[in-house]
């Protein structure tokens, strides 16, 4: 077995850039990579087929291909993040206890052919080792979260521009439609973040980064194991999934206990969830306490999914129409906790703090307007010109949920129960 060289040069008689992938990766538990360039998942793939745990950062250019972008995403041992500026421009891999800086990307020419300098940092040989955590800390923490709806932005960049056009042109057309992420520089207050930027950040990180691989995993496990039951099994899985961690919620982690279970790794959370699935699927009644049989939750979601289809069909409602849709949401029906007088004390409350036009506005734009998802799904949130009294981030991420393919429906409920399965998750 070769030892880890103190230098790389991409030569026979140096040793190759790839190599120290593939000899840090046996025990390795985690990984922090940042790299400009991204055209190979090889080194990637090397960790994580040995379980290790892996940060990227990479930037979005005709260099980067989003097929490779695409697989980093569809890992669950990788969060990534990006840069779409050409000022970033650092080569930093650090490997639990070892780190490798130098010129090299993660490119096939960088790791095996290009004539790289590439140098070793050991912890427990040298100080140097201490601050390149930290540095990769600081980018880590201005790099924007790789969404679904950024992906397909940078898909049609690259569709439109690509490779081997010149970078300038590919990052002033990518900036259009994903917004400009610059690293932070040694100019004095260049890492200070819009307040905007910052606050759609935590919101991308909170769903993009925790919330769908947590829903993912679940959903995989229900998968795998087979225990479903059989008045869904033949209906959308994320029908099944949601009830699933709402019944859950409500059954093993009534009030606030589900904050009292213990944050635990994979292999437990797996045993969490399938002592759950095999509750869930032998239960005679799995309503207790939730809103709606099986039947019925699948007319709910088929209104919403009808009903919101199109900007023409928002705007084809009267008010009881729009409202008997979104009580599909169950985060708006549980608004109910809030007013008095059940479903029609809600009916009025709702009407009295936003008009017909003002609903159909928001959801048309949330659901079917101009740019990136989640930007709207902010909009809706925060900004006065579009978020709906009694209709909150549960509601608007629900929403999202139930009307976009690759977003589970969020709520509440689904949160608590993803944080008393073992997930890292704020309720």
């Amino acid at each position: 077995m070769p030892k880890l060289r103190d230098a790389y040069g991409n030569s026979k008689s140096s040793g190759y850039t790839i190599d120290f992938f593939e000899l840090t990766a046996p025990g390795a538990k985690s990984a922090m990579l940042a790299s400009p360039f991204f055209s190979t998942y090889d080194p990637i793939e090397r960790l994580t087929k040995r379980g290790c745990e892996v940060k990227l950062i990479v930037r979005l250019c005709s260099v980067t291909p989003p097929t490779v972008v695409a697989k980093a995403m569809a890992d669950p041992l990788v969060t990534l993040r990006f840069f779409t500026s050409r000022a970033f421009h650092a080569k930093l891999y650090i490997v639990d206890d070892q780190a490798m800086v130098g010129s090299a990307n993660l490119t096939s020419a960088g790791l095996m052919s290009n004539r790289e300098v590439s140098i070793v940092v050991r912890k427990d040989r040298d100080a140097a080792f201490d601050e390149l955590p930290g540095l990769f800390d600081l980018f880590w923490s201005h790099a924007g979260a790789m969404t679904p709806d950024i992906l397909a932005a940078y898909q049609t960049a690259f569709r439109q521009i690509g490779n081997p056009k010149e970078e300038a042109e590919f990052e002033q057309y990518l900036t259009k439609l994903v917004g400009k992420v610059d690293p932070p520089s040694a100019m004095a207050g260049s890492d200070v973040m819009s307040k905007r930027r910052s606050f759609l950040e935590q919101l991308r990180r909170k769903y993009d980064e925790q919330v769908i691989p947590a829903f993912r995993e679940v959903r995989d496990i229900m998968l795998e194991s087979g225990l479903r039951r059989a008045e869904f099994a033949d209906g959308d899985i994320e029908i099944e999934l949601n009830r699933f961690l709402g019944w859950t919620r409500l059954i093993h982690a009534p009030g606030e206990t589900w904050k009292q279970s213990t944050l635990v790794a994979q292999p437990e959370r797996r045993e969490r969830t399938l002592t759950y699935l095999r509750d869930w699927a032998q239960v005679g009644d799995t309503r207790a306490g939730d809103m709606y049989y099986a039947e019925e939750e699948f007319g709910n979601i088929a209104r919403l999914r009808e009903g919101f289809a199109s900007v023409s069909t928002i705007e084809a409602m009267d008010y009881d129409q729009m409202f008997d849709t979104l009580c599909g949401c169950h985060a708006f029906y549980d608004m109910l906790r809030f007013v008095s007088g059940g479903l029609p004390g809600l009916k009025t409350d709702f009407a009295k703090r936003n008009t017909l036009p003002e609903i159909k506005a928001t959801l048309a734009y949330l659901l079917h307007g101009d740019g990136l998802m989640l930007e709207r799904a902010y909009d809706c949130i925060f900004d006065e010109k579009w978020k709906l009294g009694r209709f909150g981030e549960n509601c608007v991420m629900e929403l999202v949920g139930w009307m976009t393919p690759d977003r589970p429906p969020v709520n509440g409920r689904t949160l608590k129960a993803l944080r008393f399965i073992g997930h890292d998750i704020a309720g």
